[in-house]
């Protein structure tokens, strides 16, 4: 056997190999932890060898297969608008007398969405209908009667605005559920007023409504920089123990600690803080999955709390002259004078904004901010493009809004998938799946003999690389993802199955065993590819337009069709070429 042989076949056991590697995470948690502890991350990543790949490498089983809470939140836009009308109308008159236009009062009728401005002297209606129609462009003329201009809101505005309301309270129990600590929650928009929200492993109904049905709470704090070294001090002082992960990190020359596990650091810092400070986190998120936190770091900021997001009207991304995304916001009245005040005293210092106990984002303050109005410019340092960076500043923008102006949520539908169905959906998908996959090797095995045993053993590698490619994207195995592994084994034995009859060809025509093996990988090579390239582009259509089961039949679906092309084409040739060319064999066993 020459080099290049060992090469090859070194190949397909490296391959193998780290296969069963990539899958110990998954093991573990399927097999090893008990059902109360498959989700709980932090117990598999202390049960896993040290060998083992990290624990966020492993394939999560969904909710039709290991049971949890399936939800249907309804967010209330009507309401949501009604509230937004009624802050436009005190605003609008707030400016109208600020101005010195005149004096006029701000009424709504709730029920049509009008407002209803009256000026106390008529004569003066023509100078604020002409300057608020232009200025306050979200609202359009609906009549006027002498002294008395109806005004309604734009409806693209509106549309919009229903939109805006759906997605703010996404992100808000997306980051409430992150903080609960669940595995692979499937948060989506479910028609145009709801949202879905499936909790796999999750046993407590009114835990979990308690937990998503509650109104964030959005905070502006100072952050204390009056002794940036008192993270370095903690740290030095009273080491934090190894497996907690904890390090010192720099952010703008700030020493702060930071760890993988929000958990461990907020309590390694708890009561270590100065009095009159509180310790919060902020995420580091990952540059490839953007609702995943690849670390925590650390905030001193002051304990009390000056302005919260009950005070914001609004918050808007845009583009500012310098070519920089920025964040636009404003307060009302009441909260335009605290966010004066609070600038005033606190030029030089940091201002954390904070969401449900986390920083979201901590600008300075170059200067006293007053009107109610203020920028937050989002600057563009590091490697991120333009297009991530605005990409944060309309999150930020949400953020805000979400704390400033949430719309009602309520539970529609609150259900528990039983455990027990799950247990007998797995143990009936598995039977499935094994007594397929048997059927199939002992049919390879005695139609094709040893061209089936070769078969059968690019089989088994196939169906390792599907469970491990899964496992590397941290999928979720549903019930239809079991039919598509199903569907892609049946897809990869074809392929053999082409293989083998085009090798039985070319014999038939007298061909010598060499020239046989290699025609007939030649000629099955574009069919296979173009079979398998056409159901890939019908696997990603489903990938990207399907929701839920779907789309998880879809990603195995694809992860199975590149396996199969790699095991089908290379692996089988590999071992087959070698049997033939690498032992000079007068035949071929097929």
């Amino acid at each position: 056997m020459d080099r290049g042989w060992y090469w090859k076949f070194g190949m397909i056991v490296a391959v193998t190999l780290g296969t069963l590697w990539f899958l110990v995470p998954t093991y573990y948690s399927l097999v090893v932890l008990d059902r109360a502890e498959r989700n709980n991350i932090a117990v598999l990543e202390k049960r896993l060898p040290a060998w083992a790949p990290p624990a966020k490498y492993r394939l999560n089983l969904g909710l039709d297969l290991q049971g949890g809470i399936h939800m249907v939140m309804r967010v209330d836009t009507k309401t949501a608008l009604q509230k937004r009308t009624e802050r436009r109308g005190q605003q609008i008159a707030t400016y109208v007398n600020d101005k010195k236009l005149g004096e006029v009062t701000a009424d709504t009728d709730p029920e049509r969405l009008q407002l209803v401005l009256t000026a106390k002297d008529p004569a003066t209606m023509d100078a604020i209908q002409k300057e608020v129609l232009a200025t306050f462009t979200d609202f359009t003329l609906e009549s006027r009667n002498g002294g008395t201009l109806v005004l309604k809101p734009d409806e693209g505005q509106v549309n919009r605005f229903r939109d805006e309301a759906v997605d703010q309270a996404m992100l808000v129990i997306r980051r409430r559920i992150d903080k609960w600590g669940v595995a692979e929650v499937d948060v989506r928009k479910l028609g145009t007023d709801s949202i879905q929200i499936s909790l796999p492993g999750r046993s407590n109904p009114e835990q979990a409504k308690e937990l998503v049905g509650t109104t964030a709470q959005l905070e502006f704090r100072m952050v204390d920089d009056t002794n940036p070294q008192i993270f370095a001090q903690m740290f030095t002082q009273s080491p934090p123990p190894a497996e907690s992960n904890i390090t010192l990190a720099q952010d703008e020359g700030f020493p702060q600690l930071s760890s993988p596990n929000r958990e461990a650091l907020l309590a390694y810092a708890k009561d270590k803080a100065p009095e009159g400070r509180d310790v919060l986190t902020q995420c580091v998120a990952n540059p490839v999955k953007k609702n995943d936190c690849i670390a925590y770091r650390s905030f001193l900021v002051d304990k009390n709390v000056p302005l919260t997001g009950e005070s914001l009207s609004g918050a808007d991304a845009s583009v500012s002259q310098m070519n920089e995304p920025e964040v636009n916001i404003a307060f009302d009245p009441a909260g335009a004078r605290e966010f004066e005040k609070l600038t005033e005293a606190g030029v030089g210092r940091r201002m954390a904004i904070v969401l449900d106990d986390n920083v979201h984002t901590a600008p300075n303050i170059n200067e006293k901010i007053g009107g109610g109005r203020a920028r937050i410019t989002m600057g563009r340092a590091g490697s991120r493009s333009f297009e991530e960076w605005l990409g944060e500043a309309q999150t930020l923008a949400l953020v805000l809004k979400a704390g400033a102006l949430p719309a009602p949520v309520t539970v529609g539908e609150i259900r528990q998938v039983g455990a027990t169905l799950g247990d007998e959906l797995i143990k009936k998908g598995s039977l499935a799946a094994l007594v397929g996959l048997a059927l199939v090797i002992v049919f390879m095995a005695v139609y094709y003999r040893k061209s089936g045993l070769i078969a059968d053993v690019a089989l088994l590698l196939n169906g390792l690389l599907i469970l491990a490619g899964l496992a590397f994207f941290n999928a979720t195995l549903t019930l239809p993802g079991i039919a598509g592994f199903v569907l892609t084994l049946g897809i990869a034995v074809d392929a053999n199955v082409l293989i083998n009859e085009r090798i039985r060809e070319e014999l038939s025509l007298g061909k010598t065993a060499r020239a046989a093996v290699d025609q007939g990988y030649d000629r099955a090579f574009w069919t296979i590819f173009d079979a398998h390239v056409t159901t890939l582009i019908a696997g990603f259509i489903l990938f990207f337009t399907g929701t839920g089961p779907v789309r998880g039949f879809a990603t195995t679906l694809i992860v199975g069709l590149l396996a199969s092309l790699f095991t089908s084409i290379v692996v089988t040739r590999v071992i087959t070429t070698y049997f033939v060319h690498g032992r000079n064999a007068q035949s071929v066993s097929v």
